[in-house]
């Protein structure tokens, strides 16, 4: 049966479209988003417990507890939502007014790959199971019904690599029984309908199973980027970029390389592919410093090489796929910085418009209307990391929340007492 891709009937948002305001260290978050930018999602609670989210270093902010499962319909205003607390492993969110709620009580590992579905009536995340196992199940929060509950894979239980939205209420998911090799392995993409508690796996035009890992969703869901690893042949091991088209159900090799078995390293990590399906971003990793991006054609043309990097970190396209902001810093040989690109579609190479940090980017957002980027930076110690704001061109950056990763903002029916 072939699996149903396409999206709703309502726009679908890519992955990480995001809408992101710009917050003076001192200026309200009433004001910073008005000014902002566009559409984003919220959701309102499960827990009654408080959580403090901090607006700057002397500012902070209290969530107020769960409103009442009865009532009016909650207007959609604009919230963002962030991983946070001690060991980042809660989910907060915050309104225009600087109103805070807690949507997902710390428990648990940290929390990571947040996102909205199309239209904010649902929030989904990963989290792991503690600080030190990995393994990660999917989380989906409903905004209407508050309600957080796990979703299981085409088998339970189950590590979920990773995950897209490709409608209202679908995704698809690579997924791993638990306890089997993730790394350089091969996980099952599956495709599951949440409201219809329903699934399949996803095969292509031969009837063959999909298998790869790091899954991405064009904005339609007509295309779907992956991971796939082959044969190991004196400490390589080989793996290709690939492009799932739900149209006809074939799949496509975009790129090919090769790995070290014996380190850390991959061709193609944190693939992101472009909204409208054309371009396919992946990082070039390793042990040793300097890493790259390069952005695929679906033919394989390479449009962008970027190398000698440092401190990689999940790439984001703007709404519309015109431009890619990815984390990457310099060693200067004075010492290591790390940095913020952004590379416009046809251009020759992308531009530093952040240097001189003293910590990774660890994920990061653009706003709806591509005026702005929000990224979080990894903290000293511990599993924090500061959030910031700047606009596209790398001025007026300020600090939006001392404690804060994995930004994910739309526009989303929220009470807020």
């Amino acid at each position: 049966m072939r699996p149903t891709l396409s999206a709703a009937t309502s726009p679908r948002w890519s992955r990480r479209a995001v809408a992101v305001a710009v917050v003076a260290l001192a200026v309200s978050l009433t004001a910073v988003l008005a000014a902002g930018a566009g559409a984003c999602g919220g959701s309102s609670p499960a827990p009654a417990a408080t959580v403090t989210v901090t607006a700057s270093p002397s500012a902070s902010l209290s969530a107020s507890p769960a409103p009442s499962s009865t009532g009016a319909t909650a207007t959609a205003q604009l919230v963002v939502a962030v991983a946070g607390g001690p060991k980042a492993n809660g989910i907060s969110v915050v309104n225009a007014s600087g109103k805070v709620k807690q949507l997902v009580a710390p428990s648990g590992g940290p929390i990571r790959d947040i996102s909205w579905a199309p239209g904010g009536t649902r929030l989904a995340f990963l989290r792991a199971v503690s600080e030190t196992n990995s393994t990660s199940s999917l989380f989906v929060y409903n905004v209407s019904r508050k309600l957080l509950y796990q979703v299981g894979a085409g088998i339970a239980p189950a590590d979920i690599d990773s995950y897209a939205w490709v409608g209202a209420t679908q995704v698809v998911e690579s997924y791993f029984p638990v306890g089997a090799t993730t790394y350089h392995a091969n996980g099952t993409l599956y495709l599951r309908d949440i409201a219809k508690s329903s699934g399949q796996v996803v095969k292509d035009s031969a009837g063959h199973v999909v298998r790869g890992v790091a899954v991405s969703s064009s904005a339609e869901a007509t295309r779907i980027a992956f991971v796939t690893y082959g044969a190991k042949s004196s400490g390589q091991i080989a793996e290709s970029l690939r492009l799932y088209d739900a149209d006809n159900l074939g799949v496509s090799t975009v790129a090919t390389g090769q790995a070290p078995t014996g380190a850390d390293g991959d061709q193609f990590t944190w693939p992101s592919i472009s909204p409208d399906g054309a371009l396919i971003a992946a990082l070039q990793t390793g042990s040793d410093i300097g890493f790259g991006c390069t952005v695929y054609g679906a033919d394989g043309t390479k449009h962008l090489q970027s190398s000698g990097l440092i401190w990689p970190a999940p790439v984001a396209w703007t709404s519309h796929g015109t431009r890619l902001a990815f984390g990457g810093g310099r060693d200067t040989g004075s010492g290591e910085q790390g940095g913020l690109l952004v590379w416009s579609v046809g251009a020759s190479k992308a531009t530093p418009i952040i240097t001189g940090l003293k910590q990774p980017i660890t994920s990061l957002a653009w706003t709806p209307k591509a005026s702005q980027i929000s990224y979080a930076v990894a903290q000293p110690s511990g599993l924090q990391s500061s959030l910031w704001i700047v606009n596209a061109d790398g001025s007026n950056r300020h600090l939006l929340l001392a404690n804060g990763s994995w930004p994910a903002w739309a526009i989303a029916p929220v009470s807020f007492p």
